[in-house]
């Protein structure tokens, strides 16, 4: 069985599948992709309830890059970062969902950086950073 915490991670991954036909990955390594996403789950703030249980905000980082990209090269960056967010906030169905189908209390875009190509690189793409907020049972990692 999965923490609450990788069940987040595996939501936000499936939601991002369905953005374009690169790899969603989550690993510290990229081999010969030429675009793909990355997910990265952070540290949490933990906080106890009043009601024995437990809030968490988890910082998630989505990375997507694409190599040799063509110009304009900030515009197909910015294009980049709306499909992210639009995809990260459908539930699937066309639907504003920002709780991941029940699953955090919260889902909100708290930073984003679009990166356009450095001298001799053609790399672009944006970076996001989301605050999800959860609960635990007190001493759980596994139930609400």
């Amino acid at each position: 069985m999965d923490t609450i915490r990788e069940q987040i991670v595996k939501a936000i991954v499936a939601r991002l599948e369905g953005l374009t036909t690169v790899p969603v990955l989550r690993r510290e390594t990229y081999e010969d992709e030429d675009a793909f996403v990355c997910v990265w789950d952070g540290e949490q703030d933990t906080e106890k309830t009043k009601y024995r249980s437990n809030r968490h905000t988890m910082p998630v980082v989505i990375e997507y890059l694409k190599s040799d990209a063509a110009k304009p090269y900030a515009s197909s960056a910015n294009a980049m970062y709306g499909e992210v967010v639009q995809a990260l906030f459908d539930d699937g169905s066309g639907n504003h969902d920002s709780t991941l189908g029940g699953l955090a209390n919260s889902l909100t875009e708290v930073n984003a950086m679009i990166l356009t190509p450095v001298a001799g690189l053609k790399v672009i793409g944006c970076s996001i950073t989301v605050d999800v907020v959860f609960d635990t049972a007190n001493g759980n990692p596994f139930g609400q």
